[in-house]
């Protein structure tokens, strides 16, 4: 009996190892050729944790079969440092950066204009939040201005960030003038230059600003990915899971996996181009946005390239900054240029839309690669 309980638990293993080992391939194979490796992907966390339990296991046992799952944490270490980190670098009170830069991005879902968080004046507080965190270049994906109302106005919402000399607002979708939806850089130092690039048969795109900081030129790319786009309808069936006939569970989840699949196409060809843009910019980057997809992904793979992950650097936890009814993923990042480091990374725990802000310091003094 026991051999065949040892038998069960090592072909556990094997299985638990491989689904890991394949779940960081959606980082290598764009989802247009293997769409189903992207949602194994999600499932990195998981599945990394569930190897580590059965390493345990097998050394409580004193059993060759830990190598199983020891080998495939060993061979996907890289993506979990991408996914949790124990304590990143923090700025010491004495210690005094010769040419800091603090910026923050943020998905604000157009001000919550639906009061779908159920919070009260969450357009004030946000506002409030960006003046006590004050940071020196602010991102913003999902930025809705309208002349129908007049705190929705693109003149009054700039009244209330007046702390920003410089903006650079790019509108998407709407009827411009009436329903405005896009993204805004806004930036306390000098914009020299605006560009943007934007995709056929979505609303989604990608702008990048050169800004002048202490004598340097960057360019700081605002970015928001295809979304999947689930409506009420598709998160209250996610819910209902359970009390669903076969007929009407099958149906919503070739419904649901649809969307999935055509949401990561998108997404990998987006990273895929602005990638392109962000390997030739002229000037060191700084790389913002909601994309939508998580740091074992091919879409996270793309956008930072030879970047630094500011999370990685400086942050703790999981930093999940999805804030909805499905799991917290990390889908908002702030990516930086080798040469810069990172310090301070944190996400803000605020209920003022289906994403958290996220926030860091990054020191732009650094010449030299590491």
């Amino acid at each position: 009996m026991r051999r065949f309980f040892r038998s069960i638990i090592t072909l556990i293993s094997l299985v638990a190892s491989g689904f890991l080992m394949l779940s960081v391939l959606t980082a290598y194979v764009n989802p247009s050729r293997m769409w189903v490796l992207a949602f194994l992907g999600f499932g990195f966390p998981i599945l990394w944790g569930v190897n580590v339990l059965l390493v345990l296991l097998w050394a409580s046992k004193r059993r060759w079969q830990l190598l199983i799952p020891l080998l495939a944490i060993l061979l996907t270490w890289g993506h979990w440092n991408n996914t949790f980190q124990w304590k990143g670098k923090r700025l010491k009170e004495s210690q005094q950066l010769e040419m800091p830069l603090s910026v923050m991005s943020f998905n604000v879902r157009m001000w919550d204009i639906y009061n779908w968080t159920g919070e009260k004046n969450v357009q004030n507080k946000i506002f409030e939040m960006i003046r006590k965190e004050n940071p020196d270049v602010l991102c913003l994906q999902e930025f809705y201005s309208s002349t129908s109302k007049s705190r929705y106005s693109e003149h009054s919402i700039l009244a209330r960030l007046n702390q920003y000399k410089y903006k650079h607002i790019e509108y998407r979708a709407g009827k411009r003038g009436r329903r405005n939806f896009g993204l805004v850089t806004l930036s306390k130092y000098p914009i020299v230059e605006k560009g943007n690039l934007k995709f056929e048969h979505t609303s989604n795109f990608s702008i990048h600003t050169d800004i002048k900081v202490h004598g340097k030129r960057v360019r700081v790319f605002n970015n928001h990915l295809e979304s999947i786009r689930f409506s009420s309808k598709h998160l209250n069936f996610l819910d209902s899971l359970n009390f669903k006939n076969e007929d009407e569970r099958r149906a919503g989840i070739r419904e649901i996996t649809g969307k999935m699949r055509v949401a990561f196409e998108h997404r990998a060809d987006q990273a895929e181009r602005i990638g392109r843009h962000i390997s030739n910019s002229p000037f060191p980057a700084i790389v913002c946005g909601d994309f939508n997809d998580t740091p074992v992904s091919y879409v996270y793979r793309e956008m930072r390239g030879e970047l630094k992950d500011a999370f990685v650097e400086s942050g703790s936890g999981m930093g999940g900054t999805y804030n909805g009814k499905l799991p917290a993923f990390r889908i908002d990042f702030i990516f930086h240029d080798q040469r810069f480091q990172a310090y301070d990374f944190k996400k803000l725990d605020v209920n003022y839309s289906d994403h958290f802000p996220i926030v860091t310091i990054i020191d732009l003094s650094e010449e030299v690669k590491k």
